[in-house]
């Protein structure tokens, strides 16, 4: 099968390992079955799609924590190739044979079709993980011979949130988000987006062979995110655009990492995921891990961390709603009578609060299945690491909760003001009803036949009678009032402002033409 760009599998493999070349064929031709019936959208960029936007940058780092190759005399062998790298780190026999306990974990970025076929043809994984980690919706369960659910002790796949900063304003239209070529949201933008948000996904397979002998693989997005046009006829002069790493207005999230350098400030939110995961695994000790799940304990520490600055923005944010609503409402009480509290602009921010408060339950729902995903739900057989790691994450969702909480009771508030507008404007109706009844009652007296009827001598004793009795009462009205007192003082008050203005500007105008006319006469003007 031959991709742009993309060497095919003879020109890949050349004319070694013939056994292994089928196999890989066999596992893009499955690839490309399971897209044919429909296991991700159409638009939906993958592997074997063979229209890559733009390069695919595969990087590639393993960590034996016992095995084949730990303790040679001159280390592992080095390679050129991730071909001939994949297939050393995994020549180990999986049927049972191998003389030592073997513990690898396999870290990989962007996918190219080749590497993938190769690893899927060494740990048996189908072609649907790979496919799965392009989509967000697509999913894929994995069962044992018997049936039996595997869980996430097997497969795993969790959002990470990301924002990026646009470098320059492009032209408005919806766009794509794309890191490296995988779709990961579609944005509009206009004059009013200054920066992204988008969920970069972390994916993960465990293989278990042998006795206490496994490999785990960690799939993650590149770090580089385009701008990338979805009308191309519309925007054909808009190039991709690479967006570049988010600076809030206020750094104030900072993580500091124990027993490095002072100037060592963790920023996990802003470095490619794959190099934080590598750091970690370099400096950190797996040898009391007993399978491929509880390996991934250093990038589930990632993952948390990149959502623990995450959730405290959007706790920010709401505290900032609820800041600048009551400072508003301080100023409104402020004012001369109450109904400025009752117009006050934080009531037209009610549709902005149902966007926050959606958003809010939208992350706090990935969230709660992430906690799934590592296993924070069930009962911890460890009493230390994993009961803390279950726990941090369980302050993560009261966090969110507490935000959700807080954003329903403000548009409780916002409700109860907006009920407190429709009362005033009954109150108003019923005003004007007391005004209309009397007049409609006294009309309908005088309003009949014969002398009191339009037109006759006697038609004179309705206006007598109504229009007096329309303007006391109406004046009375008004005159308890608040809204209206305030509206005539405004008026009286822009009157007389106009009113000075007009005469400032006559003045003005006399003084020029005094100014004239002694220039004309002879005269100095000094």
């Amino acid at each position: 099968m031959s991709l742009e760009g993309i060497p095919d599998h003879d020109t890949f493999w050349g004319d070694t390992n013939n056994h292994l070349k089928q196999q890989t064929k066999d596992c893009a031709e499955r690839a490309q079955q399971v897209v044919s019936e429909g296991y991700i959208l159409d638009h939906i960029w993958h592997p074997w799609l063979g229209n890559n936007p733009f390069p695919i940058n595969n990087r590639i780092r393993i960590f034996e924590f016992g095995g084949d190759h730990c303790d040679l005399p001159e280390g592992p062998l080095q390679f050129d190739t991730t071909k001939d790298l994949l297939v050393y780190w995994e020549n180990t026999p999986k049927d049972g044979t191998a003389g030592k306990t073997n513990r690898r974990v396999i870290i990989l970025e962007d996918m190219h079709p080749r590497v993938i076929e190769l690893l899927g043809v060494l740990l048996d994984i189908p072609p649907e993980f790979f496919l799965a980690h392009c989509e967000e919706f697509a999913d894929l369960s994995v069962v044992d011979s018997l049936g039996e659910s595997t869980g996430s002790s097997v497969r795993w796949k969790v959002p990470v949130p990301q924002r990026r900063d646009l470098p320059y304003q492009p032209e408005d239209g919806i766009y794509q988000l794309r890191l490296g070529n995988m779709s990961r949201s579609e944005v509009v933008i206009n004059k009013s987006v200054g920066f992204v948000q988008l969920s970069s996904f972390v994916s993960y397979w465990g293989k278990e062979y042998d006795t206490d002998s496994w490999t785990a693989v960690i799939l993650t997005d590149p770090h580089q995110c385009n701008l990338d046009p979805m009308d191309k006829e519309l925007l054909g002069n808009q190039s991709p655009v690479e967006l570049t790493d988010w600076t809030p207005a206020r750094d104030i999230s900072r993580e500091f990492r124990l027993g490095s350098a002072l100037d060592d400030t963790a920023r996990q939110h802003r470095q490619p995921i794959f190099d934080t995961i590598v750091r970690a695994y370099d400096e950190g000790d797996l040898r009391k891990c007993v399978d491929p799940f509880s390996a991934t304990i250093f990038t589930r520490h990632t993952i948390r961390s990149i959502w623990e600055e995450f959730v405290i923005r959007a706790l920010l944010g709401v505290d900032d709603i609820e800041f600048e609503d009551g400072r508003e409402q301080n100023k409104a009480l402020g004012a001369q009578t109450s109904s400025s509290t009752h117009n006050a602009s934080s009531y037209g921010r009610y549709q902005y609060l149902m966007v926050e408060r959606q958003d809010i339950l939208k992350w706090k729902r990935r969230l709660q299945n992430i906690m799934w995903c590592f296993q924070c739900r069930m009962p911890s057989e460890s009493k230390s690491q994993s009961q803390q790691e279950h726990g941090l994450w369980r302050i993560l969702e009261e966090k969110l909760e507490a935000a959700d909480t807080t954003l329903g009771e403000h548009m409780n508030m916002f409700a109860q003001r907006a009920a407190l507008v429709q009362a005033r404007s009954s109150g108003q109706l019923a005003k004007i009803a007391t005004v209309i009844v009397p007049c409609t009652f006294v009309a309908s007296i005088f309003s009949m036949n014969g002398k009191f009827a339009a037109g006759e001598e006697h038609f004179f004793v309705y206006w007598v009678v109504s229009i007096p009795i329309t303007i006391i009462l109406l004046s009375w009205i008004l005159a308890k009032d608040e809204d209206t007192i305030q509206f005539l003082e405004a008026s009286k008050q822009a009157v007389v402002e106009k009113v000075a203005q007009g005469n400032q500007k006559l003045t003005s105008l006399k003084h020029r033409r005094n100014k004239k006319t002694e220039l004309e006469d002879g005269g100095t003007v000094i």
